[in-house]
């Protein structure tokens, strides 16, 4: 609302102006109604062109789209009528208020010198340039990616240069409302590629429709349905293509690839999961052994029916949320690897994650370019009652973090960077090296009814009915948020409550253990403030219920996979509670929404956090749909 007054501000001042002319009865001449919407007009179109000019500039609008050029087309027109009009207008505005003169005598002595027709075509161009400069060029400061000198041989410097990269990441990549002026783009991301990665010559299998029902043996056709239930095409919306796992700016930068054991109906191999077509591409007719995944000797694999890789194309999301990126396609990763984890359940099988692997080896063996494609994650299908090794202990194998480059190494700055200090690389394992823990008990995700369809039919809503929810319906959802195992146990929860009956608005911490709802900052009405820090979007404003992710530091900081690694992890987990939080509400007939994009001081001053130990990477809404 505040905004909307701003920008109407110009019209209700000149509302008041004619209000004031009428109760005088001296109304405005048709020249001056004309001459008053001719400045309004010049006002308008003038501030739209300058914010469009800067944000294009700013890389975070398309430069060539053709609303811009239609856009350009009418600032060039705006302009001829400002050198043709100008002086009209400047006889008017100067005209003695006492005895202003007839419209005819205005026109009549109204001079139309080519000197301030040129001014004003020049001034209207100086404008453009100004907005221009500004959104390229205004403020910039770029995060400085320099590794030591090197490349830091010792694995604890290494370690220490990646937390450090990751925590100056997290602090450049947060939104202010000062950054708009004080930062510029520090990669030119060019156009984005395409939705659906595809190779031209690979065989390729084309898969069974996906299963609606659970409990079926695991073979071809239910790989194809758990594959289709994490990235597969489940609606179409003009020439965009919805997935069965939501992602920011609907974008999808996920892409799976499957290394095939022991899967019924399907030859074993290295294979791409074509989202589009529903069909799996054929990369190479043997699985590769565990070595050339970067995980060698890893017991987390050993008699997996199926690997599943995970990488993302950066570039996808980061022509839209440049040097944030990294912070988007991790979240997106995680709501689609829950699915996952559920999918995998209904067939009986076990997605268990590995924690650590070397990146740069999976990346080469599936013959991808890292700097272009990160491979994220990768989790192996189990049976689901064999039993699953416990994590791995800090000195269980001998890994490193691979050396941070020069800035000008890597072609996505800060993404590409960053991407490398929450990578692993496998050092050579000398002979007393430690052996893996011993095989723990089997646990397999709860199964929720129907977790198939609630999956297939999810979708992020976003218009919300004034409509409380119950509190009982707000404890079984946080129940159903803490029913699967951590992958990090970095994330915290907390609620902001809008309208749920029974319970006092303002915001609440959820206590991990027992579900239960802590005050925070109670009773406190949080709703504009709520929509405020999540960059004014009604979707959080309007909700019942937001939830709202951090990351302790000190607990990432200690995941044993390395501390930069651990900053991944809890990414990923902030991922599968926002997943989690679409399939409870999907089964209640209620709608959620994941937002990625807020003003992190706002966002941590909401809900009473110390920023300093704790910081915000996710909203989610809860509400009943409009």
């Amino acid at each position: 609302m505040p905004k909307l007054v701003w920008v109407a501000l110009p019209l209700l001042a000149a509302l008041v102006w004619l209000t004031v002319q009428w109760l005088r009865r001296r109304p405005p001449s048709r020249l001056a109604l004309n001459i008053v919407s001719s400045l309004l007009l010049l006002a308008y179109v003038g501030t739209t062109a300058s914010l469009g000019i800067f944000w294009v500039a700013n890389q975070q609008l398309p430069v060539f789209d053709w609303h811009y050029l239609f856009g350009y087309a009418t600032v060039l027109l705006v302009s001829l009528h400002l050198v043709f009009n100008l002086p009209l207008v400047w006889r008017w505005l100067r005209r003695p208020t006492a005895t202003a003169p007839a419209d005819a005598a205005v026109r009549a002595t109204a001079p139309a010198p080519a000197r301030r027709g040129a001014l004003a075509l020049a001034g209207a161009a100086l404008a453009a340039g100004v907005a221009f400069v500004l959104g390229l060029r205004h403020g910039r400061s770029e995060l400085r990616l320099d590794g030591p000198a090197g490349g830091g041989s010792a694995p604890a410097a290494a370690g220490d240069d990646a937390l450090a990269l990751v925590e100056r990441f997290h602090a450049f990549s947060s939104h202010s409302r000062s950054g708009v002026l004080l930062r510029a783009p520090s990669v030119d991301w060019g156009d984005p590629p395409a939705p659906f990665k595809r190779y031209a010559n690979a065989p390729q299998r084309p898969l069974p429709p996906p299963r609606a029902g659970t409990g079926a043996p695991f073979d071809v056709a239910a790989l194809g349905t758990l594959l289709w239930h994490v990235a597969g095409v489940t609606a179409e919306r003009g020439t965009l293509k919805l997935r069965a796992s939501p992602s920011s700016g609907a974008l999808f930068s996920t892409e799976l690839y499957v290394v095939a054991h022991a899967v019924p109906g399907l030859d074993a191999g290295l294979w791409h999961y074509d989202a589009e077509r529903h069909a799996l591409e054929r990369l190479a007719p043997a699985p590769p052994v565990d070595a050339a995944l970067g995980a060698p000797g890893d017991t987390m694999l050993h008699g997996a029916a199926a690997l599943v890789l995970a990488s993302a194309l950066f570039r996808r999301s980061g022509h839209k949320y440049r040097d944030r990126t990294y912070r988007y396609v991790l979240a997106d990763l995680g709501h689609a690897l829950e699915n996952l984890v559920q999918a995998a359940a209904a067939f009986g099988l076990r997605a268990d994650f590995v924690r650590r692997f070397d990146e740069a080896q999976a990346a080469a063996t599936l013959g991808l370019d890292e700097a272009e494609e990160g491979v994220l994650a990768l989790l192996a299908l189990q049976d689901g009652v064999r039993p699953a090794p416990p994590p791995l202990a800090p000195s269980a194998r001998p890994w490193r973090t691979p050396p941070l480059p020069a800035a000008q190494a890597e072609r996505l700055g800060v993404t590409g960077a960053l991407h490398r200090a929450t990578s692993l690389r496998a050092a050579p394992a000398p002979a007393a090296a430690a052996a893996d823990p011993p095989p723990g008990p089997a646990r397999v995700p709860a199964l929720r009814p129907a977790v198939l369809a609630l999956i297939a039919q999810r979708r992020s809503v976003r218009r919300y009915a004034a409509t409380p929810i119950a509190r009982e319906v707000l404890v079984s959802v946080l129940n159903g948020l803490g029913a699967q195992a951590p992958w990090s146990a970095a994330v915290r929860i907390d609620v902001v409550v809008h309208a749920v009956g029974g319970l006092q608005p303002g915001a609440y911490r959820v206590d991990s253990a027992t579900q239960r709802l802590q005050p925070r900052r109670v009773p406190a009405a949080l709703r504009e403030a709520a929509r405020a820090a999540a960059l004014d979007q009604d979707v959080i404003g309007d909700a019942a219920v937001v939830f709202v992710l951090s990351i302790e530091r000190a607990a990432f900081a200690a995941d044993p996979a390395g501390a930069a690694r651990g900053y991944r992890h809890a990414f990923l987990e902030a991922g599968r509670i926002g997943e989690r939080l679409y399939l409870e509400a999907q089964a209640r007939g209620l709608g959620a929404c994941a937002v990625g994009a807020f003003y992190d001081t706002e966002a941590a001053a909401l809900v009473a956090l110390d920023p300093a130990r704790e910081w915000i990477v996710h909203f989610a809404a809860l509400g009943v749909p409009a």
